[in-house]
């Protein structure tokens, strides 16, 4: 819909309409302001063509030119040099006023001017009378709607009224040709207007670019007849049709560019409530309503002045950052990644405030106008269905299916609420029909949605200490049917925000980093849903334990309050989950939890990621690892409670994120930490464990005798046989005998592990210092990640070493060039010959700037309280190809020998944990040699492309 609110335009309404009833039509407010204030963009387009003149260029021209080439070229330096004034001054009135309506609105004016004048030109040259002429230029797309972004395409027809001469072509194909060699990229046709009328008919395209056409120069008449023969070609038009086409390549555009509006990196143009959501609603009022732009839909009275402001007001924001990514990008741009994010946050004025940075208060405006954009087309592109979609056949026995619930009206799957009964008068209602709704599997009406937006303002403090409406609430939330649905509806139309203020503070709250794919409030509701699905089995074969347990938790609300809560103090700028705990002990009371509970939900918000920190980063063969984790959870209940939390609030995250490794790492710290709860000692766990494994693995080693396993088992230390599932130590004791009976100095295997979603690297060769390093080295160095690794030193002076490996798309290594690449980097540094510094060098070049550009803080922790053998040393910073080579270099070089290490990647950010010892296999206990320790490996960090090399 064209159109945005323009807060400099002199006549913009002063007064605000009334809080009416909510089924009270549009506040009457004449056209005439409302046409500046809402459709500014022909309006701004006139503006812009006082920057270019036609008549003066042309007087520019010389009379006549000894050829065409000379003319050409004279041509196009005048509008090449009248082009280029006017966009100066554009983006420099631009960037002091940041309306990206005005911008685009006398942009499409100037381009108007500069097209009049090269075709007036070429025609003069060409001899053609343009008083007689028998051609018209006109605008389509979005130039025909007087909107016209920085680098955007030029969409023109060239209408003639018969198959045109040669003058006639020739003109078009030099007017083609200026254009082009001006820069701009130009889509066009030449059609009659009975071509137009007929491609109309076969092409909904077509028909969609004639909706919104424009005429710019040429034969006006001609332009009529098109613009006459267009107003009857519609009223042919079933507005099912139409209606259903459109919807349909609505979803079908939704899915392409990702079916939430949520994502952190938005397509602002075609993606879920951007700018082609708006295009869409233009072309389906156009045609149902007959109405030529919003003042239009509001006379209607399907939307009130106050939601066309905010509609409008989305929309100015929506072009203002696509001008400044056209600007920023210096291309056509359309995705709002990272790097255009930091550059355009302070260009719109926002900075850092509230424990939010700019950039992330930048977004939070975006998904605050994408979801205005949202709701008021889906509450007008759902009316216009249910009016004009095609009918349902009368057979279906549901259609005319009607249920009664006391004011409301369940009919054709759709709940509604009576006419003369209001939400504001009572708003509690708007939690009984949401709780209907579930119970029932319905859908909402759409007027009862726009309704319930309307009444928001009724819902204040009383609503929330209502018993009623917090009893609706936590039915619908913990509902054993799936209630991300609902909650979904109940966010997007705003009242889980008012309801629980808390949660409306992280409403289209984005977290800028490259490991979350969804603002917080979308990442909760998913989380929800996933939560339901491993409750009803749906998710049993990947995450099969949380499965099984799920059924034995007790305290199942508090489960699915502590998934909404666990997030809901983020961006306070203090630790989240403390101050989410706090949270909870004041949400939960008013949603009728009782003591027990509150103090469950609170726990678990103060720990949700107490689990994957445990599992992910430290040893799981350290005993006091076990031990300090189950000090914490104290019982199998909240073992359970927190294993289940911990998969569904992981797997929300973002696709791809859980994996079996991640599975495998929570499932072995889950029985451990099991058996602890319930009485074993941590040491007897983890060594009874050992002996049970090492029994496993001898049993499947059918063709091996037992001296032949002892003398392998003894070559082992314990902690290896807690490391591995019983098909490792099988396969590495095959390769292990291999490798001892090849007499080689080292043996690569390399086998991909569907399950991990992983290539699995395991190495046997002879320990020597550095022998990790080189190895993380010559592994960045074929452009490969590290996902994790496992070291165990043998009794013989041997290695063997295995290392989880994954391509950049989080994908096994399956292409044989680089497994063979990667093969050979093994054995060259395993040798010394590899020197990864170029390869590295080359993988930093290659990484996204926006990447590099990611604030990243380091940090490094050293800690004897974790082990109680070992130093554990945790790296969080900055991930890039060779980090993790720089980092084991670097301990090599203070003398430390790695036992065991873990890496973890969240996005942009990873987190590396080593276990090490001194040269003499003791921990570190000297301060000094601590503190250098840490300053050696924050070096890690230092510089920019030399940190790969």
């Amino acid at each position: 819909m064209t159109g945005t609110v323009n807060s400099a335009a002199p006549n913009r309404p002063t007064t605000r309409p009334s809080q009416g009833a909510e089924n009270a039509p549009a506040t009457a407010t004449s056209r005439a302001v409302w046409q500046r204030w809402l459709q500014p963009f022909l309006s701004y387009a006139a503006d812009g063509k006082a920057l270019v003149d036609p008549a003066a260029l042309m007087v520019a021209l010389q009379p006549s030119y000894a050829n065409d080439a000379a003319f050409a070229e004279d041509l196009l330096r005048h509008a090449k040099t009248a082009l280029a004034a006017a966009r100066a001054e554009l983006k420099t009135a631009f960037m002091a006023h940041n309306d990206g309506a005005i911008y685009v609105g006398q942009h499409a004016g100037v381009l108007d001017q500069i097209l009049t004048f090269i075709f007036a030109a070429h025609a003069r040259q060409s001899g053609l009378d343009l008083d007689k002429t028998k051609v018209a230029i006109v605008a389509f797309g979005g130039y025909g709607r007087g909107e016209l972004a920085p680098l955007s395409d030029l969409d023109i027809l060239f209408l003639t009224s018969m198959t045109p001469d040669d003058t006639t072509t020739k003109t078009i194909e030099s007017t083609l040709y200026t254009l082009w060699d001006l820069g701009l990229k130009v889509g066009h046709a030449t059609r009659s207007v009975a071509q137009s009328i007929e491609m109309a008919r076969q092409d909904q395209t077509v028909l969609t670019g004639l909706l919104e056409m424009r005429h710019i120069t040429g034969n006006g008449a001609l332009w009529k007849k098109l613009e006459s023969a267009v107003r009857t070609e519609i009223t042919r038009i079933q507005p099912a049709e139409f209606v259903e086409v459109k919807l349909n390549e609505r979803d079908t555009r939704h899915q392409k560019f990702g079916a939430t509006r949520y994502v952190v990196e938005p397509n602002i143009k075609e993606g879920k409530g951007g700018l082609r959501d708006l295009h869409t609603l233009f072309w389906i009022a156009k045609l149902v309503y007959r109405v030529d732009d919003i003042v239009g839909v509001v006379e209607q009275g399907v939307l009130r002045d106050s939601e066309a402001r905010r509609f409008a007001a989305a929309q100015r924001f929506l072009w203002t950052v696509r001008c400044h990514l056209h600007f920023s990008t210096r291309r056509a741009e359309e995705r709002l990644d990272f790097e255009a994010q930091m550059i355009i946050a302070p260009l719109m004025g926002f900075a850092d405030r509230g424990g939010m940075r700019s950039v992330e208060r930048f977004m939070k405006r975006y998904y605050l106008a994408a979801r205005d954009v949202g709701n008021l087309t889906r509450i007008i592109c759902a009316t216009m269905e249910v009016n004009f979609r095609k009918r349902r056949k009368l057979f279906d026995a549901g259609f005319m299916s009607s249920q009664r619930f006391g004011s409301f009206q369940i009919k054709s799957g759709r709940v509604n609420l009576d006419e003369d009964v209001l939400f504001r008068d009572d708003p509690v209602r708007m939690f009984q029909i949401f709780e209907l709704a579930l119970a029932r599997d319905a859908d909402i009406h759409p007027h009862a949605l726009q309704r319930i937006t309307r009444a928001l303002p009724w819902l204040g403090a009383e609503t929330r200490q209502n018993a009623e409406a917090n009893a609706l609430f936590l039915t619908i939330l913990t509902s054993r049917k799936n209630p991300e649905r609902i909650l979904r509806l109940m966010n997007e139309s705003g009242v889980i925000g008012k309801f629980l203020p808390d949660f409306g503070r992280i409403v289209a709250m984005m977290q800028f980093d490259m490991y979350h794919s969804y603002t917080v409030d979308e990442h909760t509701i998913q989380a929800v849903g996933i939560l339901h699905d491993i409750e009803t089995g749906g998710l049993a074969e990947t995450a099969p334990v949380a499965t099984e347990v799920m059924p034995e938790i007790e305290s199942r609300r508090a489960l699915y309050v502590a998934m909404l809560l666990h997030d809901i103090a983020k961006g306070r700028g203090g630790d989240h989950s403390i101050l989410g705990a706090e949270v909870a002990l004041t949400v939960c009371p008013r949603l009728g939890l009782d003591q027990e509970e509150t103090e469950t939900v609170s726990w678990l918000v103060r720990h949700h990621l107490l689990m994957s920190k445990m599992a992910f980063r430290y040893d799981l063969n350290d005993p006091q690892t076990i031990a300090d984790f189950c000090a914490i959870v104290q019982s199998p209940e909240r073992l359970k409670l927190l294993l289940v939390l911990t998969v569904a609030d992981i797997r929300a995250v973002g696709p791809n994120i859980w994996n079996g490794w991640k599975a495998a790492l929570m499932r072995d710290l889950y029985y451990r930490a099991d058996a602890v709860l319930r009485g074993a000692d941590p040491t007897i766990v983890v060594e009874g464990n050992a002996d049970l494994a090492r029994a496993e693995a001898r049993a499947q080693l059918t063709d091996w005798d037992d001296a032949s396993f002892d003398r392998h088992a003894a070559n082992l230390p314990r902690p290896y046989w807690t490391g591995f599932d019983t098909a490792a130590h099988v396969r590495h004791a095959r390769l292990s005998a291999q490798f001892r009976a090849l007499d080689v100095p080292i043996l690569v295997d390399m086998q991909p592990n569907e399950t991990l979603r992983a290539t699995v690297l395991t190495i046997l060769t002879i320990d020597d210092p550095g022998l990790f390093s080189r190895i993380a080295g010559a592994v960045a160095g074929a452009g490969v990640n590290i996902a994790g690794a496992r070291i165990t030193t043998c009794t013989d002076g041997t290695v063997l070493d295995e290392f989880v490996l994954q391509t950049a798309a989080n994908d096994a290594v399956k292409d044989e060039r680089i497994l063979h690449r990667l093969r050979t980097n093994i054995e060259q540094a395993i040798t010394g010959e590899l020197r990864p510094s170029a390869a590295l060098e080359e993988r930093w070049e290659q990484m996204p700037k926006r990447v590099r550009r990611l604030p990243v803080p380091s940090r490094v922790i050293v800690s004897n309280k974790i082990s109680s053998t070992h130093t554990v040393i945790e790296i969080n910073g900055r991930d890039f190809p060779g980090l993790l080579y720089r980092i084991t270099m670097t301990l090599a070089n203070l003398g430390l020998q790695i036992r065991s290490s873990s890496v973890s990647t969240y996005g942009e950010r990873v987190v590396d944990v080593f276990y090490v010892k001194d040269l003499f296999g003791l921990q570190i206990h000297n301060e000094a040699r601590l503190q250098l320790i840490k300053n050696k490996l924050l070096a890690s960090f230092d510089g920019t492309s030399e940190t790969a090399s």
